[in-house]
């Protein structure tokens, strides 16, 4: 009984190496993850009574790095300002990515009222 065997190699592949098809379909989903990846960077508006800043960020950018820009340019003490978004207070650590926030997502910077111990003088 003989029985002949095929080489993997008689249909004109060659080891080691994808065919064409397969490297289209890897190009293609590559794509569409590119597609589906959040943008590398975001604006992001802080805005208060008197000034409004837009800033282009990246999503692993901490939020205490735009909020002193923010102070810098509006001419505010850092430490006197509160800032939140979407009513919550913003953690100065947090980044846009941890916020959920997207592109033309809007900060706003409050000037932080802090209350007094002392009874009022009669």
């Amino acid at each position: 009984m003989d029985m002949m065997f095929k080489s993997s190699n008689s249909r004109g592949t060659h080891l080691g190496k994808r065919p064409a098809s397969t490297a289209q379909e890897n190009r293609g989903k590559k794509r569409a993850t590119e597609q589906m990846e959040e943008p590398r960077e975001i604006t992001v508006k802080v805005k208060s009574q008197v000034k409004e800043v837009n800033f282009k960020v990246k999503h692993n950018t901490k939020m205490q790095k735009i909020f002193k820009k923010f102070c810098d340019k509006a001419q505010v003490e850092y430490r006197t300002m509160q800032f939140f978004f979407d009513g919550s207070r913003v953690p100065p650590t947090a980044t846009p990515h941890e916020l959920n926030m997207s592109d033309g997502d809007e900060i706003e910077a409050m000037i932080h009222a802090g209350g007094g111990g002392n009874p009022p003088i009669v």
